[in-house]
C-alpha cells in the first residue's frame, strides 16, 4: 500500500531544476470514474471519489495501485506528472 497526496504533487518541470506543485485530486478522481478505460469494482469508484475529495494523503490499495496507473498512463497530465506518480504507484520510490 502506498500513500498519495493527490491535492500535492510536486514534480520539476525544467532542466534548470525549477518544481512546481499541482493540485490533481480532482482530475485523477473524475479520470478514474469517469474518463479512463478502467471498469472496476465498488471499491475502485470509492477509491475515486475520496482521491477526488481528498486534501492530504490517501492509501492506494496494492489491489488498485495497477488499475491507477493505467489511468495516470492514459490522461493528459504532464509527463512529469505521470512520471512522478508512476513511480510511486510501480514502488519505485
Amino acid at each position: 500500500m502506498v500513500k498519495i497526496d493527490f491535492s500535492k504533487v510536486k514534480v520539476q518541470v525544467s532542466f534548470d531544476g525549477t518544481h512546481q506543485e499541482f493540485n490533481i485530486a480532482k482530475n485523477v478522481g473524475n479520470d478514474m470514474m469517469f474518463n479512463g478505460s478502467i471498469i472496476a469494482d465498488i471499491g475502485f469508484e470509492e477509491l475515486a471519489k475520496k482521491i477526488y475529495f481528498s486534501e492530504g494523503e490517501v492509501e492506494i490499495p496494492d489491489l488498485y495501485a495497477p488499475y491507477i496507473a493505467k489511468v495516470i498512463s492514459e490522461s493528459n497530465y504532464i509527463a512529469a506528472i505521470k512520471r512522478h506518480l508512476l513511480k510511486i504507484l510501480n514502488g519505485k520510490q
